[in-house]
Parts: C-alpha cells; sequence; structure tokens
C-alpha cells in the first residue's frame, strides 16, 4: 500500500521557490516518489476561497516517506520552502503498522525441513519495539544451526521465523520508544529466540537497535552488529592488559573486526588464516603466521572464531592469566585452569546502544567481503550454501 506527502502552499518569494521547485523533484526521485499532483491551483466548492497551490507525492510505503522527509538531501531544500512560503505539510499512509506480513518460517528443528513463506497480519506493536522493512538481510552460521537444532536447549517457540541481523527503515515506533522515529534507516542484532529478520517485515527491540550513519552502505549496515558486538564483548572477557594476542579465524567477519579492535589494543596481534587470506589480515594490521609458529606459553587473548581442532594451537599458547575465548565450539575449562589461564565459551548479546558507542569510536570498521546476494525467496538455497558452499564472504538476502 501507498503513503501520500500533501501539502498547501502559498507562494510569497516566487523566485525563491522556484529554485526549491526546480531542485526537489529529483530528490523525490531518487526517493523513490511520484508527483501526483505537482502544484497545481485549488479550485473552491465550498467556504472560503483557497489561494494555495497543492501537491501530492506518492511513496512505496509510510517508511519510504519518513526517509524521504527526514533525509539530508531534503533538509537542505526545506529551508528555501520555509522563507520562500507558508505551506502546510501532511501525509496519508494507507497501509497500517498492523498490515500483513509474509515470513519465511520452521514449523520445527531438521535439517530435511525447508523455510516456507507464510503471510498473516502482525500482532499489534509492542510499545518497546520498532516496526522495520527489512532492506538488506545478513545470513549467520548460527542461522542453520537453529534450523538444524544444534541450539534446541533454547526455548524456541513454533512456527518460527529464522534471522538475527539485518538493516532496514523503520515504519512504525512503538509508544514508549524515545530517539527512534519512522523513516530512519537502522541496523540490529536480535535476540535469536525473537529471531524474524527472514520477512518483509520485522518487529525488533528498540534497544537493539543502532541509527545507520549516513555514509555507511546497507551492506556494512546488515553484517556489522553481529562480529562488531561479538568481538568486542569477547575481548572484554579478558581482565587484564593484553600484551600479546591471537586470533584463530583471522580473515573471518569476527576475526578480521577483532584483529582490528585488538591492533588499538597493542602492536602484537598474530593472525591464523589460509595462505589466500593473509593479504586482507595484514591490511588490518595482523602479523599472519603458521599454526606452529604460534608462541607457546606467550598469549594473554586467544580468540577462536574458526573453530575446528586448530584450538589445540591455543591451548599450548595460553600465558599465565590468558583467557581463550572461542565463539564457536565448547572450550576445555580444566586444560586452560592447568595452564594457570581461563577458557570461555562465548555467545555475543544484542545491545545496541553499544553498538552505536561502537561505531562512533571506530570509525575505519573493515567493510564485509559480499559472497553473493539472493532474494529472499531463495532463502532455502542460501542456508544450503552458507553451511556448505565453501562461500568467501557474506551473502546477503534483499526483500
Amino acid at each position: 500500500m501507498a503513503a501520500y506527502f500533501v501539502g498547501m502552499i502559498d507562494i510569497e518569494d516566487a523566485e525563491t521557490f522556484d529554485l526549491y521547485r526546480s531542485l526537489n523533484p529529483s530528490v523525490v526521485e531518487a526517493a523513490g516518489g511520484k508527483y501526483i499532483i505537482k502544484g497545481q491551483p485549488v479550485s473552491t466548492l465550498e467556504g472560503d476561497d483557497f489561494r494555495s497551490r497543492f501537491v501530492m507525492i506518492e511513496f512505496a510505503s509510510e517508511a519510504a516517506l519518513q526517509r524521504f522527509y527526514n533525509s539530508p538531501e531534503y533538509a537542505a531544500l526545506r529551508p528555501l520552502r520555509e522563507r520562500s512560503s507558508k505551506s502546510s505539510i501532511a501525509y496519508i499512509n494507507t497501509d497500517s503498522a498492523s498490515s500483513d506480513c509474509t515470513a519465511y518460517q520452521i514449523p520445527r528443528f531438521g535439517d530435511d525441513v525447508d523455510l516456507t513463506p507464510v503471510t498473516s497480519t502482525m500482532a499489534e506493536l509492542g510499545a518497546a519495539d520498532l516496526r522495520i522493512q527489512p532492506t538488506l538481510i545478513s545470513l549467520n552460521p548460527v542461522d542453520w544451526k537453529i534450523r538444524s537444532g544444534i541450539l534446541a536447549a533454547l526455548p524456541f517457540t513454533f512456527p518460527y521465523t529464522p534471522g538475527a541481523e539485518g538493516v532496514g527503515v523503520i515504519e512504525a515506533v512503538g509508544v514508549d520508544v524515545k530517539g527512534f522515529r519512522p523513516g530512519q534507516r537502522v541496523m540490529a542484532f536480535s535476540s535469536l529466540l525473537r529471531g524474524g529478520w527472514f520477512a518483509n517485515k520485522v518487529d525488533v527491540s528498540a534497544i537493539q537497535c543502532a541509527l545507520v550513519p549516513d555514509e555507511m552502505s546497507d551492506e556494512q549496515a546488515s553484517a556489522l552488529s553481529v562480529p562488531l558486538l561479538t568481538a568486542h564483548q569477547a575481548i572484554k572477557l579478558h581482565n587484564g592488559a593484553i600484551g600479546r594476542a591471537l586470533v584463530i579465524g583471522a580473515s573471518g567477519s569476527v576475526g578480521s573486526i577483532a584483529t582490528k579492535l585488538l591492533r588499538q589494543i597493542t602492536k602484537n596481534v598474530d593472525g591464523l588464516c589460509s595462505p589466500s587470506n593473509a593479504s586482507h589480515v595484514t591490511g588490518l594490521g595482523g602479523n599472519v603466521i603458521a599454526p606452529e609458529q604460534a608462541a607457546e606459553g606467550q598469549y594473554d587473548f586467544i580468540l577462536d572464531a574458526a573453530g575446528g581442532p586448530i584450538i589445540e594451537t591455543a591451548y599450548r599458547s595460553l600465558a599465565k592469566g590468558a583467557t581463550l575465548v572461542s565463539i564457536v565450539q565448547p572450550v576445555d575449562e580444566a586444560r586452560a585452569k592447568a595452564a594457570s589461564a581461563h577458557a570461555i565459551r562465548y555467545s555475543a548479546q544484542p545491545d545496541g546502544k553499544q553498538l552505536a558507542d561502537l561505531m562512533a569510536e571506530h570509525k575505519d570498521l573493515p567493510a564485509p567481503r559480499v559472497a553473493l546476494t539472493l532474494p529472499l525467496a531463495e532463502i532455502n538455497t542460501a542456508l544450503h550454501l552458507l553451511k556448505f558452499g565453501r562461500v568467501r564472504g557474506k551473502i546477503f538476502l534483499k526483500p
């Protein structure tokens, strides 16, 4: 359904208003808008004479309209209109915040279970939530792990819509939400139990969302929340100074950001990765080594972002008082304790404020390497590729 930007305008300074009128159509077009009525005079049928001109612009949705109205491009033109005319501006939304949603759901766990589209009317928006129209969805290994049942110990409710990370435009805001408004572009890492991103609309707790910087692409915004929070939170699990660090899987999404963050703490960041990805890691400031080159008993912090038997390298490399964090597999706490160190299996926690603060602090975070972007309708193919395809880079879904 569409939304309509409408305006009644009394022109007082024709020269200035003509400048506004000449510049605005390109901004409207770039935002996906279409003029239905463009400055036509109004003929009176009853009541006082109308001296205004009438404007009506159609947008695909309220979110698209709000994004246009709140855009930096339109904000730059608005003072021209305000100085040169008296105007009343409003909009008409022919959709509603409790509109239909098509979500890709599973009825139970199992590798043999396909996600199927289910269209239903969304429940009333929660007071602390944002309703978001996704523009790009990022796939993560946890998505196929949930479907497979690896995380079945968690209290999931079926039917379940997976998807934990994405970027989109706010369509509606819960009554208790502060700091967000319709039309803004936001990114989020949602709680796994709630999920919901594999859909054309998703409700997300506002405290798990952050505004997307204007200069950030949808690809980076969609894929940044999980690895940035994971890397930051994992590093913070270590109490004490970090003189030397090791990142296992340093070329992956989490490993790349961890390497970048650790380089701001210490110059001594070693990374394990495949030879084909070595230049990527060195570009982040890491020192690429082979597993046998890992300094035995010398690392204060080790992040395992790859999994598999290479974690054996970590145990023999722990310094006294060190911390080993694995984000992908169980750890041997007793073995770490024998080396007077700590071993932690960790999963990141959503936190919109922390995400916003980290983006403000770190302006040069690595952008994701894009493997491919598929339509949301091809979600089952995407999950298969994610699990078995050995795809280099991120897989995205486009609603």
